[in-house]
């Protein structure tokens, strides 16, 4: 995700004061709630990819990722499940 219109104190990275990294909570809350953007190559401009948000778009990854890595998990030698140790 990015926000290319962050503006003063909140758009530097060297400001780590209480309301400057609670107003970067906001505009990250705020980044959750807008739809999932990709830039147009030929135009340079964001564009609305679906109409999914980008709060859902993080939870749809963080699922396969956690399934992909169920899965080298249940294929993995080096590590012991639960099965084996039943016995």
């Amino acid at each position: 995700m990015q926000d290319d219109t962050l503006t003063g104190v909140v758009s530097s990275v060297d400001i780590a004061t209480k309301k400057n990294l609670d107003d970067l909570v906001k505009v990250g809350e705020g980044l959750l709630k807008k739809p999932v953007s990709r830039v147009n190559l030929e135009t340079g401009r964001f564009e609305v990819a679906n109409h999914e948000t980008n709060q859902d778009a993080l939870i749809r990854f963080a699922k396969i990722l956690s399934e992909e890595k169920r899965l080298r998990d249940a294929r993995s030698p080096h590590i012991e499940h639960a099965s084996k140790n039943s016995n």
